[in-house]
């Protein structure tokens, strides 16, 4: 059977989001100053916020890239069934991430806060209870498939 448009076109895009996105994350320490210069705020005037918002940064790109790398796997996953207790694990994993990523952006506003920091921070939480809720979701899909294949 052939594969959708829309399944091939969103791989494409998550695969060019995590290639994209691992450039990012190599090369921040080399560009941070030019993001800095570009995005100015008081805290730039900071003694060590360029290497608090480095560290902040690069935390945050390798578990938005491990989200991908989980969304791109599910998606190779959809022709032969996406209905597996591995898809339920990864987006038991991506909603834990999500709220990791939570705190991390909540835990950035007690130092530094923003308003896109905080928006990003309760953001990510609703990120997270939605992967959670889907997760369900597939786990019970996968168990009427798997009672399903049992009686056939």
């Amino acid at each position: 059977m052939k594969e959708p448009l829309v399944s091939r076109v969103l791989k494409c895009v998550l695969y060019a989001v995590f290639g994209l996105g691992a450039l990012f994350t190599v090369t921040l320490p080399f560009t941070l100053d030019y993001y800095m210069s570009l995005f100015y705020d008081s805290y730039n005037l900071q003694p060590g916020y360029r290497t608090f918002l480095l560290v902040f940064l690069i935390i945050s790109a390798v578990q938005a890239l491990w989200i991908t790398l989980e969304m791109i796997r599910m998606m190779r996953s959809i022709p032969k069934g996406p209905f597996t207790q591995r898809n339920v694990r990864a987006l038991n994993r991506i909603g834990v991430l999500f709220l990791v990523l939570s705190a991390l952006f909540l835990g950035k506003c007690i130092m530094y806060i923003t308003v896109l920091t905080l928006l990003c921070g309760f953001l990510f939480i609703g990120g997270g209870l939605f992967a959670f809720t889907l997760a369900a979701l597939i786990r019970q899909a996968a168990v009427f498939r798997e009672e399903n294949d049992l009686t056939i």
